[in-house]
């Protein structure tokens, strides 16, 4: 347990009344709902040292030491001893108006949602970590971009070095920009893109670490990743797991048994029941993958040793 030093300038707010003290104040809408904009300080000013307000206990705890359970990844929490409530660290000490590096070209505005009931509140995410937003959260209403105020206090990085799957520094591109990711090809501006100008290359964050080599349940054997299919070899058209038409000219992972055509997009082979996502490269294959459990007897319809009695 960790005791700071505050100064009674530097009090601490309850995010609780800090949420009160801006309730009746400017308000905006976000695909139909009402939001509260926090324009207060995190600090208790000395016109209300008079006042009962919730402060924080200033104490910061260790979560795993404590044992407490609190969603995120916030390593220490605040304490409310008037709540009770345990806080993040970066939940209490966020400022009204925030300048991210993960959106630089416009300030994040904190806002406080009061009904976390409504679908669209549950349907609006956090274009860092892409869990639903918390009842506090920043947002740029320009580029609808949002952010936990856990995430806002860890910034993407910059640049990203995997010279194991791209030989040259990948540069983070903060801007929504349409563009096709050469590794899923889609586009999808809810994800961060990393760039790479020297190779004219584009991938979303979460494809950056892609494993190499991966098992998954609709094929008899390993998958490698490819940038492209090679056009010597025989083209694969259609996805082995979704299957639609696979463009060639982006990555994804096929079979390189030989004599055998079969590869899957990169996004649909990342689907959790379709592979566990485990690095399988380097590792000696089991016998078992070698072994055929099922039977195809149709588009869609397959006959499992597990289940002889009926197609599946």
């Amino acid at each position: 347990m960790h005791h700071l030093d505050h100064t009674p300038s530097d009090r601490l707010l309850c995010p609780v009344e800090r949420i009160q003290k801006d309730k009746d104040g400017k308000v905006t809408t976000i695909s139909g709902g009402i939001h509260y904009i926090i324009k207060s300080s995190y600090f208790i000013s000395n016109a209300e040292d008079e006042k009962p307000v919730h402060l924080l206990s200033l104490i910061l705890r260790n979560r795993k030491e404590d044992k407490i359970a609190l969603s995120g990844e916030a390593y220490y929490v605040y304490f409310c001893s008037y709540c009770p409530n345990y806080y993040h660290k970066e939940c209490v000490e966020s400022p009204s108006v925030f300048h991210s590096s993960d959106h630089p070209k416009h300030p994040l505005q904190l806002l406080w949602i009061p009904d976390m009931s409504l679908e669209e509140e549950r349907d609006k995410r956090c274009c860092s970590c892409k869990r639903g937003v918390d009842a506090l959260f920043y947002y740029c209403s320009i580029c609808d971009f949002a952010l936990h105020m856990a995430c806002a206090g860890n910034p993407t990085s910059p640049t990203i070095d995997n010279p194991k799957r791209h030989k040259h520094t990948l540069h983070y591109f903060p801007r929504k920009s349409g563009l096709f990711c050469d590794v899923c090809a889609l586009v999808d501006d809810s994800d961060y893109l990393y760039v790479c100008l020297l190779c004219d290359f584009i991938v979303h964050k979460r494809f950056v670490y892609l494993p190499y080599v991966i098992k998954v349940s609709r094929h008899n054997h390993r998958l490698t990743f490819t940038p492209n299919l090679p056009y010597e070899e025989p083209t694969v058209t259609d996805c082995g797991v979704c299957h639609a038409k696979i463009n060639e000219n982006y990555g994804e992972y096929s079979c390189t048994k030989k004599g055998c055509v079969y590869a899957v997009h990169s996004r649909c082979a990342m689907q959790s029941d379709v592979c566990d996502g485990k690095e399988l490269e380097g590792e000696p294959e089991e016998v078992y993958e070698d072994t055929k459990m099922f039977e195809e007897k149709g588009d869609g319809i397959i006959q499992h040793q597990s289940h002889p009695r009926h197609q599946l």
